[in-house]
């Protein structure tokens, strides 16, 4: 996620937050050097990750990645300099668009970064650090790569073969979730608008669905809206069944162009007139978009009873979200059918950090803000007891936002994003060497 603006409590800590809310990498610790990579997966797609060395030879990588965000300027990575640990930050394939961002392929990547690390690099121990989107993206990862291989995937959600078994998947040695969620599809799951009648129109509302009309609690900042019990049953039904929907239409999208796949490898296909070809290979690789409208819809943004947290009122965007809900961006806006069903659908994509963290058996480290708008503290704490392994901490950074920066009444004049680097750098210092 990306910050779409200005907040209203920013302004209580302004001076503060014009101090800490960019990483300057205008220059690096004393000694340290900066090489960019290039690396290709074993489907020949290729990525680029900046590989930051402290001086002296570093035992130890941080690995960070996400599947459209670049972290090669992530605010944490100095953290981890300071301390003398190496740092690749590794940017996925889909850098800046995730249109058509498959999770199963990222795993290549990932896979590749890691072979490359240990096998040219020589480092000895590889600790993933996801953030956000990245968090459930590497807990997807180490789960596969834990895996013995004739039982990982060997299909994407909407049916495409991807040949996980035969990858060289090296395990990560130990994995920290920063601000991390429970999966994009889960995320999007509980912030989709199931309010929406016709996919096809932006406006056009179920008023009983609808958390922004009045008769269903919605008030006027700055009145916090509340939500009946029997109100949220339905709407979290509602939103299930959006998300059902959409998957059907992404499933007979994708049907529909793999029937015309298939007819190029009848029998008698090269016998068929030109123009009866050109018209069928066209529509076996025709790309058909689906355009997903208003995802920024939780009821949590606005009534605060829901998940209590230190959170504010507001939303991903702004604290506005009965104008972001209706605007241009948000969440899954333009996606392919199979960027549906592996990354965005809450029912059918695979990269949920809950299922997943049960196989992390690997030392774990989960750090949250409190104040954070879409992950909770329950998030975290589900998370945390997912993990088997028994080596694993969970902690919360009173005040501090998603990004970890300070947001709300306890976050006012706290250095929100150092305490979260403390707790880190002790983490990281007590089971692994520079």
């Amino acid at each position: 996620m990306t910050v779409g603006g200005a907040r209203p409590e920013d302004n209580q800590t302004d001076t503060y937050l014009k101090r800490t809310r960019y990483t300057t990498f205008s220059s690096l610790p004393a000694g340290c050097a900066a090489e960019m990579i290039s690396l290709f997966a074993t489907d020949g797609a290729e990525t680029r990750g900046m590989l930051y060395a402290p001086a002296g030879a570093s035992r130890t990588v941080v690995c960070f990645s996400h599947p459209r965000v670049d972290v090669q300027r992530h605010f944490q990575i100095r953290h981890f300099l300071d301390a003398g640990y190496a740092v690749f930050a590794h940017n996925s394939r889909w850098l800046g668009n995730d249109v058509a961002t498959t999770h199963e392929h990222l795993l290549l990547d990932i896979a590749g970064a890691l072979r490359h690390l240990r096998g040219e690099r020589g480092f000895g121990s590889v600790v993933l650090l996801g953030t956000s989107g990245g968090g459930s993206l590497y807990g997807f990862y180490q789960a596969q790569a834990a895996t013995p291989p004739q039982q990982r995937l060997r299909d994407l959600p909407s049916g495409e073969p991807i040949d996980l078994p035969g990858e060289d998947m090296p395990v990560a040695d130990g994995i920290i979730l920063s601000a991390a969620h429970t999966g994009q599809g889960a995320l999007l799951g509980r912030i989709i608008d199931p309010s929406v009648v016709d996919e096809a129109d932006p406006i056009a509302v179920d008023p009983a669905r609808d958390m922004f009309d009045p008769a269903n609690g919605f008030r006027e900042r700055p009145a916090q809206s509340r939500y009946s019990a029997e109100f949220l049953t339905a709407y979290r039904a509602a939103q299930h069944e959006r998300v059902r929907r959409l998957d059907a239409m992404a499933r007979a999208a994708v049907a529909e162009q793999r029937r015309y796949r298939d007819m190029l490898a009848e029998p008698g296909a090269e016998q068929l007139s030109t123009r009866a070809k050109a018209e069928i290979r066209r529509r076996a690789v025709a790309a058909k978009y689906m355009v997903v409208y208003r995802t920024t819809a939780n009821p949590a943004y606005l009534d605060l009873r829901i998940e209590p947290s230190d959170r504010v009122q507001g939303g991903i965007w702004s604290a506005q979200p009965e104008m972001d809900n209706f605007g241009e961006w948000g969440l899954a806006r333009l996606v392919t059918p199979r960027a549906w069903l592996s990354t965005w659908s809450a029912i059918s994509s695979r990269a949920r950090l809950v299922d997943n963290a049960a196989a992390l058996d690997i030392p774990c480290l989960v750090t949250t803000g409190t104040a954070d708008r879409d992950i909770y503290p329950s998030d975290s704490r589900a998370i945390h007891d997912a993990v088997p392994h028994a080596d694993k901490s969970l902690v919360m950074i009173e005040g501090a936002d998603h990004y970890l920066l300070p947001s709300g009444e306890r976050g006012a004049g706290r250095d929100t994003r150092a305490e979260a680097a403390d707790h880190v750098q002790k983490w990281m210092r007590e089971r692994f060497e520079a």
